[in-house]
């Protein structure tokens, strides 16, 4: 499902196969950790598991409840409360395979405390009906309990305690923690984070599924696509494991080339938090005594214009991991409406999908033949319910290995803490 390209790194195929030889051993003997469960971290790997050992009676209420949710008609708002990988996973998943507009429901993120968007939103919808998804493993999230305040209490202004508890589900620890027990007081339907799944791995569990179908997501589809990934990425064997080739390329720019950045491209505004995906994935997972790569994303051509300047002809402190979709969701063809008044006569009946393609490789070649930087090209042909499902388990793979060649904990991530220690301090006096 997944293509890696290599002919723009380095200097091509020759160069990574020494590099894949070079780091052969040491590959086999983390796959082995991971597989067998004895690596740093190893009790956080429920993630590998969960799409083929998943409870298959909780999956099937999940896909019920949330069919019912989606062919309600009459209620066409979607309210998510949640942060991190509470948020980011599940609006790549419905970002990934949903077009942009003319959806059956409107989806709104609560993800931080912007009074000026909290406000609006609450303003709206009190015109307006809509459903409430709040995740949250423990409910102590300051951002998701101050939302589930405001946007709870006006559902139940609005309904009464039996009307928003119908529209209000929440996502969260199968037995403990604040919501959990909020959540048993106002007889809300739940669904359970696995205590083996950490936040940034867990779109693929309920925090993701309920939402993307709701939005009329397969989740059936999600989940075969994991588990294929799973499937694929176990052969320890580099040669034919793309995720452990492309995580031992990252870690050789890092240490044998003091690249301490990564960019990671995209070319559909669809694929944009993906890549929010893949910061927080890498960011979280890596970054840890004072080691690890900073993640970039991208979005082009848009950030051509900004950012493109410094990436042709700036402080090379960075490659680049492009991912591109072989065939798009929808096209159009540009018209003859100016004919050739504008000059670009020469795009007539052309589709636009091939024009931003052209811009991608052009790309491609201006970065890597003028400005000598190494290019790391993901291809997928469609975006679809098993392709996100696939690439977000490939990618789960890839940070596992790459944190651990860091000899870093790839499941932690203690420092999340110092903030929200001195916030509550503070909040506190």
């Amino acid at each position: 499902m997944i293509k890696l390209n290599f002919t723009n790194f380095l200097e091509g195929n020759k160069s990574t196969e020494k590099i894949f030889k070079s780091y052969a051993s040491k590959i086999e003997t983390l796959n082995n950790s991971i597989e067998e469960k004895k690596c740093k971290g190893a009790s956080m790997l429920g993630w590998m598991d969960y799409p083929s050992k998943y409870n298959k009676n909780e999956i099937k209420e999940l896909i019920n409840v949330s069919q019912e949710w989606y062919n309600n008609k009459k209620i066409k708002n979607v309210v998510v409360l949640g942060i991190g990988g509470s948020y980011i996973g599940v609006r790549a998943g419905i970002d990934w395979v949903l077009p942009e507009f003319n959806r059956e429901k409107e989806i709104y993120y609560v993800s931080s405390m912007s009074s000026s968007y909290v406000y609006s939103l609450i303003e709206k919808l009190k015109k307006e009906d809509f459903y409430l998804i709040v995740i949250s493993k423990s409910g102590t999230t300051l951002e998701i309990g101050v939302a589930f305040r405001l946007f709870y209490s006006l559902l139940f202004e609005k309904f009464g305690s039996e009307g928003a508890k119908e529209r209000t589900v929440a996502i969260t620890d199968k037995e403990k923690g604040t919501l959990r027990k909020i959540a048993d007081t106002q007889d809300i339907q739940t669904f359970s984070i696995p205590d083996d799944v950490g936040g940034r791995f867990s779109a693929i569990t309920p925090v993701g599924l309920f939402a993307m179908g709701v939005m009329g997501l397969d989740v059936n589809k999600v989940l075969k696509g994991c588990a294929k990934a799973i499937e694929d990425t176990k052969e320890p064997d580099i040669e034919k494991n793309t995720a452990y080739q492309y995580a031992a390329l990252r870690h050789y720019m890092y240490s044998k080339k003091e690249k301490y950045n990564e960019v990671f491209c995209v070319y559909e505004d669809a694929l944009r938090f993906f890549t929010e995906h893949l910061k927080q994935l890498f960011a979280e997972s890596e970054g840890k005594e004072g080691k690890g790569l900073l993640p970039v994303n991208c979005l082009f051509t848009t950030d051509l214009h900004s950012v493109g300047q410094f990436l042709q002809e700036g402080n090379q402190i960075f490659f680049e991991t492009c991912i591109s979709i072989k065939n798009p969701l929808n096209d159009v063809v540009i018209n003859e409406f100016l004919k050739d008044e504008d000059g670009l006569g020469f795009l007539n009946g052309k589709k636009l999908d091939y024009i931003n393609k052209v811009a991608a490789s052009s790309t491609i070649d201006a970065h890597h033949i003028d400005g000598k930087i190494d290019i790391i090209q993901i291809n997928l042909d469609n975006r679809n319910e098993e392709s996100f499902g696939y690439l977000y388990s490939w990618f789960s793979k890839v940070v596992a290995m790459s944190g651990l060649l860091l000899k870093v904990n790839p499941f932690d991530q203690p420092g999340v803490e110092a903030y929200k220690s001195r916030m509550f301090t503070k909040l506190k006096k």
